[in-house]
């Protein structure tokens, strides 16, 4: 084990060490070398950071988190707790979202730069926190002077000079300016006094009409910084110059163009307030001045403010908030507090620049916000029965007012949040005119979106017009696999729908493609749960459905009503009954489907052989009505349970299903026969570099088109498993990421479950923990055994096994199992019994005994013993640890037992299994007086448990007690 020397610390800079040790044995242990190479520093930085006492500076233990891919925002807490410990005077890290560029080109300009940087944007762009983090970053080593300008009803010259230089005059009593004054020519204190009073050494009266005075004054201004400038680092800080009176803006003037003087500055570009005169000194200074402009913070930088802002906003909400701040650092602000039920003025400030709209201009306006979205010149007159020409000048006006924006063509509100004010501005009866004005300009044009004019419809209250327009928007996201959309419209045409209507429309709309079209999107968009009542509600309309209709809902609703979400055989009926149905007809796709569905049911129920006759007459249905498609996922759903059955050809019967077809002609027929291809690896102990090339094909289709249905999520899972069990936790969690970024598990929970695990793996006790009490048991009867191995795992490697053990008898005890997922059920009889041997080591012969007969009866209940020669191989591999395990609970431990699982797991190139073997055969042979043995079980455990933190932190204190 390469770990590097820690240093003898305590107090927060023992933790920050501590967590920058950790996190170099979850990344790996990359040498020194190679972080020096990836960070741009020293080799010798890289080795004090991490074993010397003193606290590294930001910039270094930022790079080093960065290049371990570790999180950077949690370090800099830790950092900011060391550096303000005790006597440390360290300046904290910059409380500030993104800006990196930005910040370090301010930073550098105060250090060691001269003349003007002026940072410029529009309200609200963070411009003064972007001054603020800077000027806090360089206050050990750089003197500063601040001074505002304000939007006061009368102008007062100089106002900003003045405040900062009596910021410099209060220094030391008044001490520290008389020093620098007395190095300075005798005019200057005398000038200095129009600005500072204070500083006037005779009862003279300075002639107002003295042509020479402002000549004289701002001499001496730039005498003084100057000489502030020579005496030591030092700048000046004048915020909002847009609001600065001429004199002022002269001044600055004259020292950006005639002294070494640092003076940086704020500037607001889009003011509507702000005088033509000041814009044309702006546009002029920017010749002798460096301007450093602020945009929007992208999505990612916005979650970034949102943490920072401390007020628990999911990742969710966080990107919910950016769509409707488009980053703008104010308005994200303002949209987090109210969200917290916190007071904000973001409404009083946006509402009040609308209300000054009247006439044409407000028209314009309403309409702009109803829309919600960029239009053309031309629609926009249409819209409003309006003269183009007459128009123009309108928006010449809104433009002037900086309300109004202008892209590739199309104008548009130049923010979301002023179409919001614009419509809370509106009545209903406007609101309702505008929309329906809007829905049929809109609808008339050649490249009409469905679903927007859709939306007008429903805004105007025209309920007949809406439902057109919405199964058309139905029918195109279905088209691009846009499937929660899909739904949303469905589901809306069936609440528009005359209730004991067949069909309606002139090209008629059945209503059996709206129900069926709800059940098929919300199943692709991963929430079948939604989808069952409203097929059991249209089910009881018989008179509504013809017999091929009724058949085709009665199996939707049995894919719902599956053993894979609820225990029992009700999903079984209702395929049953569909099949009868369907046997009245002549021969159908809808027929195989339902066999194949059949098929999937009995094996979940453990009768394999009724599932095999089901799945072969659904092929040879789909065979003679042509559905190749479905053929293809009825023959890769046999490959499925010819491999669960144990026979490894079933490799080479998906293999040659998957040949027979490229990737993109059926989507959600594609997603299934993956899911099937990478599971079927899994049970036979694949590679995980093969299960990764099964899943790519589907997976990218399903990115491309952003579906995100309950089969992606399980290839994405299958392909962290994959990993997870070849030992590479890291490329599992890259896998995972970025969907389960939130915590938050919503109605499919596979996916967190998995990075719940991981978590686990890489030592993040606290995440792994929060994700998993969001989890809930009960709700699906396949995932249950994946929940309850995420939980015992949880426990077993933080230390509560007894706990642990009684929540997986509460999940998977005393209830009928149809089926564990054939390849994962040994790996949970064996962590099982690791929490029995681990919950009554030492314990009493009696309690060691009942705990043994409830792991026998809980294998005894399965369907399929995962332990006989025909289980798979994923299975059956788990066999020797599974005696091993019994044997340390019987208080039966031995080293040739665990050596035999050892051999296992080492052939199926599984090493965190193997470490974990080689760990508790070392911990035997220790006891049994070994050494020798132990010791080199105890280095090879080491080496193969890298990114396993508990197993890895198990093993070294098992190594310390050898030593």
């Amino acid at each position: 084990m390469s770990a590097l020397p820690r240093p003898a610390l305590s107090g927060p800079i023992r933790v920050l060490n501590d967590a920058l040790h950790d996190l170099h044995h979850r990344a790996g242990w990359p040498s020194l070398r190679a972080l020096a190479k990836e960070t741009g520093v020293s080799h010798t930085t890289v080795s004090k950071a991490f074993s010397q006492p003193a606290l590294p500076s930001w910039g270094t233990l930022e790079l080093l988190v960065e290049a371990m891919d570790g999180d950077a925002a949690a370090f800099r807490e830790l950092w900011l707790a060391a550096s303000t410990s005790g006597d440390r005077a360290a300046p904290p890290p910059a409380r500030i979202a993104g800006r990196r560029a930005e910040l370090a080109a301010v930073r550098r300009h105060l250090e060691t730069g001269t003349g003007l940087l002026l940072v410029t944007g529009e309200a609200g762009m963070g411009k003064t926190t972007l001054v603020d983090a800077g000027c806090d970053s360089v206050r050990p080593s750089v003197s500063l002077a601040t001074g505002r300008c304000l939007p006061l009803s009368t102008e007062i010259p100089l106002m900003p000079f003045t405040e900062a230089l009596r910021h410099v005059a209060r220094v030391d009593g008044g001490g520290f300016l008389a020093g620098v004054l007395e190095g300075c020519p005798g005019y200057v204190t005398t000038a200095l006094a129009t600005l500072l009073p204070e500083l006037s050494v005779t009862d003279a009266v300075q002639d107002p009409d003295d042509r020479w005075l402002r000549q004289r004054l701002f001499s001496a201004v730039a005498e003084l910084l100057e000489a502030l400038t020579v005496r030591g680092a030092f700048a000046l800080v004048l915020e909002d110059l847009h609001w600065a009176d001429d004199l002022t803006l002269d001044l600055v003037e004259h020292l950006c163009r005639g002294t070494r003087t640092r003076i940086l500055s704020t500037w607001r570009t889009d003011d509507p307030d702000v005088p033509p005169d000041r814009r044309d000194w702006c546009t002029r200074i920017r010749r002798d001045a460096t301007a450093l402009q602020l945009g929007p913070l992208t999505s990612d930088e916005t979650a970034e403010q949102l943490a920072l802002l401390r007020l628990g906003t999911s990742r969710q909400a966080a990107a919910a908030i950016h769509a409707r701040s488009h980053g703008q650092p104010l308005f994200t602000e303002q949209l987090a507090h109210a969200d917290a039920g916190q007071p904000t003025y973001l409404r009083e400030l946006l509402d009040g620049r609308v209300r000054r709209l009247d006439g044409r201009a407000w028209q314009v306006a309403a309409l702009l916000g109803v829309a919600d979205r960029p239009l053309a010149e031309a629609a926009l007159a249409r819209a409003l029965a309006t003269d183009p020409h007459e128009l123009s000048h309108t928006l010449r006006e809104l433009r002037d007012l900086q309300l109004l924006g202008v892209t590739d063509g199309m104008v548009h509100l130049r923010h979301p949040l002023l179409a919001e004010a614009a419509r809370r501005r509106l009545l209903p009866g406007e609101t309702a005119a505008l929309h329906r004005s809007l829905a049929v300009v809109l609808a008339a044009a050649a490249d009409a979106e469905p679903a927007e004019v859709a939306r007008h419809w429903q805004g105007a209250g025209h309920a007949s017009e809406e439902l057109v327009w919405r199964v058309r928007a139905a029918r195109a996201a279905a088209e691009r696999y846009a499937s929660a959309q899909a739904a949303e419209h469905w589901l809306r045409a069936w609440a528009l729908w005359p209730r004991e209507s067949r069909e309606v429309g002139d090209e008629p709309v059945r209503r059996h493609e709206v129900v069926a079209g709800i059940a098929n999107q919300l199943d692709l968009a991963g929430r079948p749960a939604e989808a069952a009542p409203v097929l059991e509600e249209e089910l009881a309309m018989s008179d509504l459905y013809d017999v091929s209709e009724r058949a085709e809902l009665l199996t939707l609703l049995a894919r719902f009503h599956s053993s894979q979400f609820h225990t029992g055989d009700h999903g079984l009926r209702l395929v049953d009954q569909a099949i009868e149905l369907y046997r009245s007809l002549p021969l159908s796709a809808g027929l195989a489907a339902a066999l194949n569905w059949r098929g999937t049911e009995l094996e979940w129920h453990g009768r394999r052989d009724e599932a095999a006759a089901a799945l072969d007459e659904a092929a040879q249905v789909a065979a003679q009505v042509g559905d190749q498609a479905l053929e293809r996922s009825v023959r890769a759903q046999h490959a499925w349970q010819t491999a669960a059955s144990g026979d490894e050809r079933a490799v080479e019967a998906i293999e040659a299903v998957v040949g027979a077809f490229a990737y993109g002609d059926n989507l959600k027929r594609d997603l299934a026969v993956a899911v099937r291809h990478t599971d079927i690896l899994l049970m036979t102990c694949g590679s995980p570099d093969a299960v990764e090339a099964a899943a790519r094909p589907a997976l990218e289709l399903a990115a491309r088109w952003k579906v995100g249905s309950g089969h992606v999520h399980v290839l994405r899972c299958n392909v962290s498993q994959g990993w997870r069990r070849a030992g590479r936790v890291r490329r599992a969690l890259e896998v995972m990421s970025d969907h389960t970024a939130d915590e938050e598990p919503g109605s499919f929970p596979l996916p967190h479950i998995e990075r719940a695990l991981l978590e686990v793996l890489c030592g993040h006790q606290e995440t792994a923990r929060r994700r998993l009490s969001r989890v809930e048991s009960g709700l699906h009867e396949v995932i249950d055994p994946f929940v309850a191995e995420a939980r015992l795992t949880y426990e077993v490697w933080m230390g509560d096994p007894a706990t642990g053990w009684r929540m997986f008898g509460s999940i998977l005890g005393g209830r009928r199992h149809d089926e564990i997922s054939p390849g994962t059920v040994g790996d949970l009889l064996v962590l099982a019994a690791r929490a029995a041997a681990d919950m009554t080591v030492r314990g009493p012969a009696r309690a060691r005994q009942a705990t043994t007969t409830s792991l026998l009866e809980l294998r005894a209940g399965l369907h399929h013993d995962p332990f006989e020669p025909s289980a798979v191989l994923a299975d059956r591999a788990a066999a020797h640890q599974w005696s091993a395990e019994l044997g340390r609970l019987r208080d039966e431990d031995r080293v040739d037992a665990w050596l035999e699982a050892i051999g296992t797991w080492d052939d199926l190139a599984r090493p965190h299994d193997a470490a974990y073997c080689r760990w508790r055969a070392a911990q035997v042979a220790l006891r049994t007086g070994q050494g020798t043995l132990a010791a080199r079980l105890v280095r090879r455990a080491a080496a193969d448990a890298r990114e396993h933190v508990p197993l890895s932190r198990a093993i070294a204190e098992t190594a310390a007690g050898r030593r």
